[in-house]
């Protein structure tokens, strides 16, 4: 945890903005629960995040509920898009390796993954995951197993934890 103490508000703001993870982007495809959205955007500004994508393609912005963001979306470069290509198009051309969160035979688990270079990281529907062309334009996919009988986590919590390790690698 960086020190703030005894900084002025404008000197924590300044600091804060200095260590985002310019090299760290997270995808949000389609979300549909504006809770979870609020919460993961909040995490994403706690953790540095450099940049947070958001993927709408019905063609209107989600309704962000700033009481549950508490704030952090002030913080965040925030950029909405209406298509997966379009968000994927934008990340490639910034030298992005796009890697899904995906349960899939040929995925890595979430801590074999090396994360040392500019990552995004891409999060599906709460119902569904990613979409089919998600699926099919990412580099590869990473999961989190579980060992106990519940087969998913909530998108929010499965999001905070992959955004910890990607931050917990980059700070080595």
């Amino acid at each position: 945890m960086k020190n703030y103490a005894g900084l002025t508000r404008e000197e924590r703001i300044q600091k804060a903005m200095s260590l985002r993870k310019d090299d760290f982007c997270l995808v949000l495809e389609n979300l549909a629960e504006e809770s979870n959205i609020a919460a993961i955007l909040r995490t994403a500004e706690a953790f540095g995040v450099g940049k947070v994508c958001i993927i709408h393609p019905l063609g209107s912005k989600p309704h962000i509920n700033r009481g549950a963001a508490k704030g952090a979306v002030q913080w965040l470069n925030i950029e909405f898009f209406t298509s997966v290509s379009l968000c994927f198009h934008e990340l490639r051309t910034a030298n992005f390796e796009l890697i899904g969160a995906l349960v899939d035979p040929q995925a890595k688990v979430l801590w074999q993954e090396d994360f040392s270079g500019k990552v995004a990281i891409v999060v599906g529907n709460e119902a569904q995951g990613m979409s089919e062309e998600a699926q099919k334009l990412v580099d590869k996919n990473i999961y989190l197993p579980m060992l106990g009988l519940t087969e998913s986590l909530n998108v929010s919590v499965a999001a905070a934890i992959f955004l910890y390790e990607v931050i917990r690698q980059k700070e080595r």
